[in-house]
């Protein structure tokens, strides 16, 4: 079993703290943004101006979008009391499903203003989604958060809370990220057709995140005695299967596999 207790703070110097959260979160964001000027540099068929400002747009809503998804739909009883609290996102506290959703609806908005193919730009970064969600986390492990049921696997990892050792849910959402990443980035020169990434992204983290709904502790609000995100993760699996056949009908000879 894995024994280490991390330390939230990589650096501390009194009124300025460097959390390895936020840390973590801008090399993830970095490295997203590296991997799509290799792909748009390789592909001339983007807007780099509208790149550039979608970058910022994107990251502004994915933040906000996070952060009031996990602040609205799981701690909400606690914020409505600790309202300068909501600000503090180095602490942790934010939602992939809700920056995705709002930042999907940003880049339409964007698109259909500018006239731009929103599929296709929404492909492009519908791609490096999960290898952004694999590294940031690790600002989970570091903040001592993710952790899954007890467990007495040889991986498992202490919980200072709780004084046990427990499933890396973390690690299991990093990995399996990475394999979608990878599964994404072929399926951009196999068979491609618009539309395709963000169909497989759909359907691979809503698998990814319904699977480990069942090993997952934290307390989220439940709808007929199922968590909330497991209905979401179906929600968007479901999306994701009908966007994909509608595509594939439509763009006659596009491989689903």
């Amino acid at each position: 079993m894995i024994n280490i207790v991390p330390n939230p703070i990589l650096l501390d110097l009194g009124i300025i703290k460097i959390h390895y959260y936020g840390l973590i979160f801008v090399f993830s964001v970095l490295i997203s943004m590296f991997v799509i000027g290799k792909i748009t540099k390789k592909q001339n068929n983007y807007d780099k101006n509208h790149i550039e400002n979608l970058y910022l747009y994107l990251l502004v809503a994915g933040i906000i979008g996070a952060r009031l998804y996990s602040v609205f739909f799981f701690d909400w009883n606690y914020y409505r009391y600790n309202l300068i609290d909501i600000l503090k996102i180095w602490n942790g506290g934010i939602a992939i499903q809700g920056a995705v959703i709002v930042g999907i609806l940003t880049l339409y908005i964007y698109s259909k203003r500018n006239k731009l193919d929103f599929l296709k730009y929404v492909d492009l970064f519908a791609l490096v989604i999960p290898l952004g969600q694999a590294i940031g986390r690790w600002g989970n492990f570091f903040n001592g958060e993710l952790y899954g049921k007890i467990s007495s696997l040889p991986w498992a990892i202490y919980v200072e809370d709780t004084g046990l050792y427990h499933h890396p849910v973390f690690l299991y959402e990093s990995i399996l990220n990475i394999i979608l990443f990878v599964i994404l980035f072929r399926a951009l020169s196999r068979g491609y057709f618009k539309g395709k990434i963000i169909s497989y992204y759909l359907i691979g983290y809503g698998s990814i995140r319904f699977m480990m709904e069942f090993l997952r502790m934290d307390t989220v609000p439940m709808l007929v005695g199922i968590r909330l995100p497991m209905i979401m993760s179906i929600f968007w699996l479901i999306i994701g299967i009908i966007l994909l056949l509608l595509l594939t009908k439509k763009y006659k000879g596009g491989i689903i596999l």
